[in-house]
């Protein structure tokens, strides 16, 4: 079966040049690859409309529409990848108009946002016939081989399909529960890279630190675990990839790297980890696989590296194999916001040894912190400006706490009535509730803190963040 892979869009703003490579639709290609059936990938963050007034969301369902009409590709099944609920109104218009166009082509949904309102997506968009919930490559398969034998949404084609809802031929949603995640990754083929055109996801990273002088055209990302053994309190990643830690071997992740390396001449990575550091044996393997087979490659984690995993050995280690951006996920400069709010059992004392180690080398150093807590003070937000003033680290990001549905902040907020705006819980799965990162502005209130309060803090740590960028910009000049 021909199965047409589809990542939308980001957002309004179309972020070409250097947009991240669609790494879950690689994974899902791969598996169906094996598996005897043909995957196509559409990354829609690659296009742009010729015009700049020109529409993005219509623009980008006019070319996938034409590649169904005009190519020799005809799907028998269309899988979109939906993260966020910031992009589902686009991918509920998408998939609306791709089933006018192939009424008997199966449209299924994963990612985050399906995940969690897989139920009210069914009941309300029939355009969709499936969800998967969370990992998805072996769902992903037994759906290609279920649709290509013509069981299609029977009960008896789907019902043995684990983590997965669907609508049957009756109309009813059946949600089948996860019996279990992959525990071999091993076991899965490598991605799919040659579906991917590697020049598409150049950009210019002539002022990233670059210690080693290499050309540097991408970030190619990098898994070599699933999963989390901790408890943030603000994070939902268990729901995608559930709890514990999943570990990929060393060697077949530097096989993978090293590929990468010989074959497409990519030389810089970007580990999308949680959790890259937490077992010391395995990050320890992967750098001196690195070293041994001479790669002279340079690597950062998008996500950051778990400071209480952190020691010089480790350090040390990815420092010699290439590593060239430490970016420390503090949280917050509060001790017990951070330890008992948020979960980190994290101290002050082996934030100073790690940040200690890291300036002893040829590193960017970096952090990411949240403000907005409905425990935060004026107090506890000074213990963020002092603790950072204290670092000095080279860039310094302080997030505003975004109340993802799923986590436990979120939950917090809906049982104490904490949300500045009035929100219609019924109707998050539409998207029309649009959470992001956009700076000044806050969902939750703190028990002990105005907006104003809030406000004033947003702007002193935006401050600190444009004097860490500018700092970085002088470097280069």
């Amino acid at each position: 079966m021909k199965v047409l892979l589809i990542m939308p869009h980001v957002s309004e703003h179309v972020f070409r040049p250097g947009a991240m490579t669609p790494i879950t639709l690689l994974a899902i290609a791969a598996v169906l690859r094996k598996a005897g059936h043909e995957p196509m990938i559409i990354d829609l963050n690659l296009l742009h409309p010729p015009n700049t007034t020109d529409n993005i969301n219509d623009f980008c369902i006019n070319y996938v529409i034409d590649v169904i009409k005009d190519s020799d590709f005809h799907p028998g099944m269309v899988g979109i990848n939906c993260f966020t609920a910031a992009r589902f109104p686009f991918v509920r218009r998408l998939a609306d108009s791709i089933k006018k166009h192939l009424p008997n082509s199966p449209i299924v949904l994963g990612g985050m946002h399906p995940t969690l309102f897989y139920r009210e997506i069914l009941e309300h968009c029939l355009s969709i016939d499936a969800v998967v919930i969370g990992e998805g490559e072996l769902q992903a398969v037994a759906l290609a081989e279920a649709y290509s034998s013509g069981t299609m949404a029977t009960r008896g084609g789907l019902q043995n399909i684990h983590a997965l809802a669907f609508r049957d031929r009756d109309g009813q949603i059946i949600y089948n529960p996860r019996k279990d995640f992959i525990q071999d990754l091993d076991s899965l083929p490598m991605l799919a890279w040659d579906l991917l055109h590697f020049k598409e996801y150049y950009a210019d990273h002539s002022v990233w630190h670059n210690p080693r002088g290499l050309k540097i055209n991408m970030s190619v990302p990098i898994y070599t675990s699933r999963s989390c053994p901790f408890d943030c309190n603000f994070c939902s990643s268990d729901s995608l990839m559930g709890r514990g830690l999943r570990l990929r071997s060393p060697i077949r992740v530097v096989d993978e790297m090293e590929m990468l390396y010989k074959t497409y001449g990519q030389n810089y990575f970007g580990f999308i980890d949680d959790n890259l550091v937490v077992r010391k044996e395995h990050i320890m393997t992967i750098c001196n696989e690195i070293i041994r087979r001479g790669m002279n490659i340079q690597f950062e984690s998008y996500v950051g590296y778990h400071i209480n995993s952190l020691d010089e050995d480790i350090i040390d280690a990815m420092v010699r194999a290439g590593a060239t951006y430490f970016i420390l996920p503090i949280e917050h400069g509060n001790d017990e916001i951070r330890n008992k709010i948020i979960g980190k059992k994290l101290s002050r004392d082996k934030i100073r040894e790690v940040v200690a180690i890291c300036k002893r080398y040829d590193v960017l150093t970096g952090t990411s912190c949240i403000m907005g807590f409905p425990e935060d003070t004026t107090e506890a937000l000074d213990d963020t400006l002092n603790l950072l003033d204290e670092l000095q680290l080279d860039v310094v990001n302080v997030h505003t706490l975004i109340p993802f549905p799923g986590t436990k902040v979120f939950d917090q907020a809906v049982r104490e009535h904490l949300f500045f705006d009035a929100i219609d819980f019924d109707s998050l799965w539409n998207g029309s509730w649009i959470m992001d990162a956009t700076e000044g502005y806050f969902y939750i209130k703190p028990y002990k803190m105005s907006l104003d309060e809030l406000m004033k803090y947003r702007k002193k740590f935006d401050a600190i963040r444009l004097e860490s960028l500018a700092k970085q910009r002088a470097r280069h000049l």
